[in-house]
C-alpha cells in the first residue's frame, strides 16, 4: 500500500455505491486501486452531501481512519 500522501495528492474519489448506508467511493493513484468504504449513519454524516466524486484529499481523514484500523474500510483493490 502506498503511503497515504501519495494516495491523496491530485486523485479524486468516484462514488461506486450506497447500500445500508455505507458509501463506497475507489480512488486510482498511478499504481493502485483503493476502495474506501464510509458509514454514512454516523453523527459526522448527518450534514455532508455526498457527491459523486470528491477530491481525495476531501476524505484523508477515513482514509486515515481506514489505514490506521486496518479494518477493511480502506483496501487496496489492485
Amino acid at each position: 500500500m502506498e503511503k497515504l500522501t501519495t494516495i491523496v495528492k491530485g486523485t479524486i474519489a468516484y462514488l461506486v455505491h450506497v447500500c445500508n448506508g455505507k458509501v463506497v467511493y475507489q480512488i486510482q493513484t498511478e499504481n493502485h486501486l483503493y476502495q474506501l468504504e464510509v458509514d454514512s449513519t454516523q453523527e459526522e454524516w448527518e450534514t455532508t452531501y455526498l457527491e459523486p466524486s470528491f477530491k481525495s484529499i476531501t476524505l484523508m481523514r477515513w482514509i486515515r481512519k481506514g489505514m490506521e484500523n486496518n479494518d477493511g474500510t480502506f483496501i487496496k483493490l489492485k
